[in-house]
């Protein structure tokens, strides 16, 4: 069971996240930028998830919940 989740720390790891996307960085297994890899971690701990993907749409949606006014990300 993944922990309950602060979305304020959740919101910081997807904007840099998204900074570091932004900036051409990726996650993949061949290449994994240390900050990236730190992050992804981050966000499948604290989404008890075990893939990028799922871990962003869930990270994503628990943001939408928790301030619907304000966009993820």
């Amino acid at each position: 069971m993944a922990p309950k989740a602060d979305p304020g720390v959740v919101r910081e790891l997807v904007n840099r996240y998204d900074t570091l996307r932004s900036h051409g960085v990726r996650h993949t297994s061949s290449s994994i930028h240390p900050r990236m890899e730190g992050i992804v971690y981050t966000l499948c701990v604290l989404t008890g998830t075990h893939e990028e993907s799922k871990a962003l749409a869930a990270a994503r949606g628990l943001l939408a919940r928790s301030d619907p006014a304000r966009p993820p990300g």
